[in-house]
């Protein structure tokens, strides 16, 4: 019951915020979407076996604030999710917060300034941010926050300075003292215009992650060039690639080197259909402790189509393959050579009934297979599959 109240005392400091822009605008700036969802989950605590499944009713509220002056931009979007689980003995409740900020500022004509942050406080995490899965069951802070500094130098030519920090933090004890990450980044990215249809970027970034208790943090240097062409005005591709050396704090770990890639295809067939393709390979941070490292490939695809005007589809899904070597664990003989492989699969069909009133109807499958394993031939993480099918429905004020 706390927890609802302070839900709603948050949703009212953020309307009388709206409402204070729009006196000033002389328009109401604000928007307000409420969802009210029945899923079913086939697996509440993604196990391999012995699944537990339950019905659920979530109920979402989302208020955006967007605020414009002459040289500046903000957005505030936040989205509390309060769910009530009808066959889950541990907790019958959970609470979401999902928070975020969007600052953009134009100095002059060649300077600006564009700021992000993303909050999330979670409850038995899943997908935070990156594609990165959690798979820790417990109360969670994750954040992270981005500034850019852009000057253009000359129409077609602009530097971009940017800077990232992401923290993840769990409640639990247990969790914390090995699964705790702080990651920063810093880079530079000089991006050309050479034809009207076609950018080419040149790409330096530092990465620096720490995690709690034993040492499995890294420092890595990425150098590299990337390409943005439209063939026309319904076939858009992007390519960037280089090489990335990493550099382990524990002293038992030799460095490492790699190529790494990223490529995405926009398909525009027609003004109703957008169709996206992309994959990419790199070494990638982990969750699963000892490894201090995998090697990441990941495929994904979507699909959105507006059969009427009333009627649209989405469809998604990706797979994700992480190549893990004993040789990056920072405790010699404890792991083996393993890989997690990971399908994520999901629908949504809308039917707009009026001007402020959906039907949502959604799928999402989850396929989780890991073979990671100590040296007594333990597993480190149980596999499972996972299945929630939902209606609903989504009023917009």
């Amino acid at each position: 019951m706390k927890r609802a109240m302070w839900m709603w005392v948050a949703v009212g400091m953020l309307f009388v915020l709206g409402e204070v822009a729009g006196a000033l605008e002389g328009v109401k700036p604000y928007q307000i979407i409420n969802r009210l969802r029945l899923e079913y989950d086939d697996n509440v605590y993604e196990e391999e076996t012995d699944k537990n499944g339950s019905w659920k009713f979530i109920e979402e509220i989302e208020l955006l604030l967007n605020y414009r002056l002459e040289q500046s931009f903000l957005s505030i979007r936040y989205k509390p999710s309060l769910i009530w689980w009808e066959n889950r003995p541990s907790d019958d409740f959970d609470m979401q917060h999902e928070f975020d900020f969007i600052l953009n500022h134009v100095f002059t004509p060649r300077l600006a300034l564009n700021v992000m942050d993303t909050l999330r406080r979670g409850e038995n995490p899943e997908l935070t941010d990156r594609d990165v899965i959690v798979r820790e069951e417990d109360d969670f802070w994750y954040n992270t926050a981005n500034a850019t500094v852009s000057y253009l130098f000359r129409p077609e030519t602009r530097l971009d300075v940017a800077g990232r920090y992401t923290l993840m933090q769990y409640d639990r004890e247990e969790a914390a003292e090995t699964e705790d990450f702080d990651l920063l980044v810093g880079g530079l990215t000089l991006r050309h215009q050479l034809l009207p249809e076609t950018a080419l970027m040149g790409d330096l970034r530092l990465e620096d992650i720490s995690y709690e208790g034993p040492d499995r943090g890294s420092q890595s240097f990425y150098v590299g060039a990337g390409a943005e062409h439209a063939f026309s005005p319904n076939l858009l591709t992007s390519l960037s690639g280089g090489y990335q050396e990493k550099q382990y704090n524990a002293e038992t770990l030799d460095s490492e080197s790699s190529p790494y890639v990223d490529l995405t295809l926009t398909i525009v067939p027609t003004p109703a259909t957008r169709l996206t393709l992309g994959g990419g390979y790199s070494l990638f941070e982990t969750d699963v402790y000892p490894y201090a490292n995998q090697a990441r490939t990941r495929v994904y695809a979507s699909l959105a189509h507006d059969f009427t005007a009333r009627v649209s589809f989405y469809l998604s899904g990706g797979y994700t393959d992480g190549q893990y070597e004993a040789e990056d664990s920072i405790i010699t003989g404890l792991v083996s050579d393993g890989n997690e492989e990971i399908v994520l699969v999901s629908a949504r069909a809308t039917y707009r009934l009026n001007r402020s009133n959906w039907l949502e109807a959604g799928w999402q499958y989850q396929d989780f297979q890991s073979d990671l394993q100590d040296s007594a031939g333990n597993d480190l993480r149980e596999s499972y599959e996972r299945n929630r099918i939902s209606i609903g429905w989504k009023v917009q004020l």
